[in-house]
């Protein structure tokens, strides 16, 4: 499985969490595995969100 990497950096943690709060509640991705989805920081400080889908 590979990792699918939102494409926008937020400057916030708590920004980032919100995001990946409302990807794990979305209706929209019905392959998603809530356990899956990951806030992660970058070396410039910036986080971002990524997840894994159950058929990837």
């Amino acid at each position: 499985m590979t990792w699918i990497y939102e494409a926008r950096l937020y400057d916030s943690k708590a920004v980032a969490m919100y995001v990946a709060m409302n990807l794990r509640d979305s209706g929209a991705r019905q392959r998603l595995d809530a356990s899956s989805v990951q806030v992660y920081r970058t070396r410039r400080g910036n986080y971002g969100v990524r997840y894994r889908t159950l058929d990837a």
